[in-house]
């Protein structure tokens, strides 16, 4: 007589369940520093790019800022999401929404800087901007602008420009 090697009396049976762990969290936002906005509107793009602009100081590679903001247009949090070389920036879209959901924003404003100084968007820019957006409306949170940041106060704000309307109804062009 053979004897299946898988199957397991009711006590083996029983410890292998009582092995089995589940880890128990607790999601906290912790605040790591305070940035004065003053009067700014973070609806306006120039006065919301001079903010990030102070925010991110003379970095010497790029960098993905998220702001959320409540109903009001108040800033709720400020996060580095990711930062990367001289010349791009892999960003992971699960990473810009983890602060927005703890933090209860109900939009974003992404913020990412180009060292080169040209604030003309690339192709990977404006299909992440598109990804975002999407995924946004998933979760119920309002994608309001990307600002490009570049040299000398110069920015690029998607909004702005009729691409933000272009990517919203038809998807991307170019």
């Amino acid at each position: 007589m053979r004897v299946r090697a898988d199957i397991l009396t009711v006590t083996e049976r029983g410890t292998l369940m009582e092995n089995k762990k589940v880890q128990v969290v607790h999601l906290q936002m912790v605040k790591d520093d305070e940035v004065v906005y003053g009067s700014r509107k973070m609806d306006n793009p120039r006065e919301a790019a001079e903010l990030m602009k102070e925010f991110l100081g003379d970095v010497d590679r790029e960098c993905l800022v998220v702001c959320g903001t409540d109903v009001k247009m108040k800033p709720v949090y400020i996060q580095i999401v990711a930062m990367g070389s001289v010349s791009c920036c892999p960003v992971s879209i699960p990473d810009i929404f983890k602060g927005a959901l703890l933090a209860n924003a109900l939009n974003l404003l992404l913020f990412h800087n180009h060292l080169s100084g040209d604030v003309t968007p690339s192709r990977d820019d404006l299909l992440m901007t598109e990804r975002v957006r999407r995924s946004g409306e998933l979760l119920g949170i309002h994608l309001l602008d990307h600002i490009i940041l570049g040299d000398h106060g110069a920015f690029y704000s998607l909004r702005e420009d009729g691409r933000w309307l272009e990517q919203q109804d038809n998807g991307i062009k170019n």
